[in-house]
């Protein structure tokens, strides 16, 4: 099974996950500034260059291509992927840095995540035209017109990649295992995010107490693009 992987720079290995829809060129803006580390850019399954696969086969193929010891970035659904493989692998995770992201998306009574019908209307208008509802997103997240155009994914996601990524987000839930997870911890939330609302920030201090928060005032479900300098303080700050 294939898993098409980018790597820049050298240094400190920093692995990089994406977000439903997109594939790991979302993150090519920050090569420049961040070249003084080994960027690991990873395509999940189904989206950009990485085949289909379940959880078990990315897992073990993906653990055997990276460096012993590495910092694990997840963006949305990347950071679902990211806290699994985290609380799965900890002798391998140094630093567990998840942007706009949570161990559970659903919402419950008991957890302010999102509706599902959201998921199921963005996954609809994804499979009819993937180019114009990812450039509307990159739009809706500050990223206007031409500028966020070089962040759409080189190759289109598969409906495999869709259908898989949304059953991945209505389903994992990674509240009790991320608790077993005790190294550096950080979790990047944006103020106008309607994703992941900073009522779920509130209910993750509450249960991850030992973990850092940090809040982009003025940034929706996409900081690293919209922020991107004080994204990179952020992770510079935070990996030491």
């Amino acid at each position: 099974m294939n898993i098409s992987i980018h790597s820049y720079g050298e240094g400190y290995p920093l692995v990089f996950f994406h977000g439903w829809g997109f594939d790991s060129q979302v993150w090519s803006p920050l090569i420049p500034k961040l070249l003084d580390f080994q960027l690991i850019f990873v395509d999940l399954p189904g989206f950009g260059h990485s085949q289909m696969m379940d959880w078990d086969v990315f897992k073990t193929n993906l653990i055997n291509q990276l460096p012993e010891k590495f910092a694990l970035i997840g963006w949305s659904m990347g950071g679902l992927y990211a806290m699994r493989l985290a609380v799965e692998e900890p002798e391998r995770v140094d630093y567990l840095i998840n942007v706009t992201s949570s161990p559970r998306f659903l919402y419950t009574d008991l957890w302010p995540g999102v509706s599902q019908e959201v998921f199921k209307k963005f996954f609809k208008k994804l499979s009819n035209d993937p180019h114009t509802t990812l450039k509307e997103f990159l739009e809706l997240n500050g990223l206007k017109s031409n500028d966020g155009l070089h962040h759409l994914p080189q190759k289109l996601p598969s409906p495999e990649g869709l259908e898989s990524g949304l059953k991945i987000l209505e389903t994992w839930d990674l509240r009790v295992k991320l608790k077993q997870f005790n190294k550096p911890t950080c979790f990047i939330f944006g103020r106008l995010d309607p994703i992941v609302p900073i009522k779920t920030m509130n209910s993750m201090q509450l249960d991850y107490p030992d973990a850092h928060y940090t809040l982009f005032k003025r940034a929706a479900h996409m900081p690293f693009l919209s922020h991107a300098d004080l994204f990179i303080d952020e992770v510079r700050g935070f990996i030491k």
